[in-house]
């Protein structure tokens, strides 16, 4: 595998994140529908994602290459089941930030990764659409940040009554 395959692979791997987090992000926003700000930001960012996983895929073609159909099918798969398994708890709302905030700073490092596996290979259009898509996830986990004191805050009430 030569450098741009190995970058093509990547992207794939990018694209894949996008659609499992896109599932589960969906699940989530349902949980936070007590909470309009949360509701609304999570509902903004399932939009963000599904725009990513487009200009993913673009990049991945633009380079001559296809997207991953197995990828793509267990990223679903993994999507559905990550966004059930804090279902049944009573700290749904903590545990769904503390994921989310998680997987935001996944997709940085693995976006960062990205950006310079880009620019190594001299294509620097595609390295500034990924930066587009690193600011909105920098964005996201900076909201995500400022609302999990409120969160933990909250559960701890609840859980006192």
């Amino acid at each position: 595998m030569d450098s741009r395959e190995q970058f093509i692979a990547w992207l794939n791997d990018a694209y894949s994140m996008e659609k499992s987090l896109e599932e589960t992000l969906e699940r989530h926003a349902k949980d936070a529908e007590a909470d309009p700000e949360v509701h609304a930001r999570l509902t903004q960012h399932i939009e963000e994602t599904r725009a990513q996983a487009e200009t993913v895929q673009g990049c991945i073609e633009s380079m001559g290459g296809k997207v991953s159909k197995v990828k793509s099918a267990l990223a679903g798969m993994s999507g559905a089941v990550q966004g059930m398994v804090n279902k049944p708890a009573g700290d749904t709302m903590v545990k769904n930030a503390i994921a989310d905030y998680a997987a935001e700073h996944f997709e940085i490092a693995s976006y960062r990764a990205l950006i310079d596996s880009a620019r190594s290979l001299g294509e620097e259009q595609i390295a500034q659409k990924l930066t587009t898509i690193l600011r909105q996830e920098e964005d996201m986990a900076r909201f995500l940040e400022g609302k999990l004191p409120r969160t933990v805050q909250g559960a701890l009430a609840e859980a006192g009554r």
